[in-house]
């Protein structure tokens, strides 16, 4: 950790290193999500699958701790090597909790999962992924039809004011619902302009200098590391709305979490060309 801090410092400078401490505090403070109590029902002893895990915010101690009480739960991730992760090999090798059995971790798009059975999962979660993702309305429609009639989908995102995203625009819905009838792919990098002129490096050690971070998302396809669109509680609800689903809960919670949980309603059908 104490490397960490003086890498931090040394590329960021005292700025950098005060908001990555300040962070740090608000995590270990945030506590649980109010919605899990109420909700927990929906994960305890059911079969689930993750898009993009394991993701600290689901363990023992995170904001809404449904790994230890799963039945099953399985995981996405795009590809065979990522950042967060490194190397992920597909099988029986989900590892997301030391007292559970690993689950079947898939190699596949977030959005283009149309190979994935029908109504097969209990629930969905996807912690910090749907922002990396270009065409989100597309990646919703296809989580929603995995789910069992009355699954629930647990969707946690970062609250722009709180990252390096504070100087973007929040994402209109018309530009999302654009992409998805649009058919807008993973390799998409229509944001980058944006992203190069306001991405805060200050409040993102890990990015590097100006030109490190423009390299690094110039191979964004291979990395998936750019926020495509920014959201607020507002836009992910239009979305979740937009998919035909209905909303059980909606938190912000410390240090930058936006959390939504949603549930698919008897009857709901994906369609590829909703509007």
């Amino acid at each position: 950790m104490i490397g960490k801090l003086i890498r931090i410092y040394r590329t960021r400078g005292l700025a950098g290193l005060s908001f990555a401490i300040t962070a740090r505090a608000l995590s270990l403070l945030a506590g649980q999500a109010r919605s899990f109590k109420a909700n927990q029902g929906c994960f305890a002893g059911k079969c689930g699958i993750e898009i993009g895990g394991p993701s600290r915010t689901f363990t023992a101690t995170g904001i809404f701790p449904v790994y230890p009480i799963v039945g099953k739960l399985d995981n996405c991730t795009f590809g065979n090597v990522t950042v967060w992760e490194g190397k992920v090999e597909e099988g029986q090798t989900f590892q997301f909790d030391r007292n559970k059995p690993a689950g079947m971790q898939f190699i596949a798009e977030a959005a283009e999962m149309e190979h994935f059975p029908s109504d097969s999962y209990d629930f969905v979660l996807a912690s910090h992924v749907l922002e990396h993702i270009a065409n989100p309305i597309r990646a919703l429609f296809g989580w929603e039809r995995l789910l069992k009639n009355g699954g629930v989908l647990v969707l946690i995102l970062p609250q722009k004011e709180k990252t390096f995203d504070h100087h973007r625009p929040v994402t209109a819905m018309e530009h999302l619902v654009a992409d998805f009838l649009g058919d807008i792919k993973e390799d998409d990098l229509t944001h980058l302009p944006e992203i190069l002129a306001l991405h805060d490096l200050t409040r993102d050690p890990e990015a590097g200098d100006p030109e490190a971070f423009k390299f690094r998302s110039l191979l964004n396809q291979q990395n998936r590391c750019l926020h495509q669109h920014v959201f607020d509680a507002r836009l992910v609800s239009d979305l979740v709305d937009y998919v035909g689903m209905s909303i059980k809960a909606v938190e912000t919670i410390l240090p930058h979490h936006i959390l939504v949980v949603a549930q698919k309603q008897a009857g709901d059908e994906f369609s590829a060309t909703a509007s």
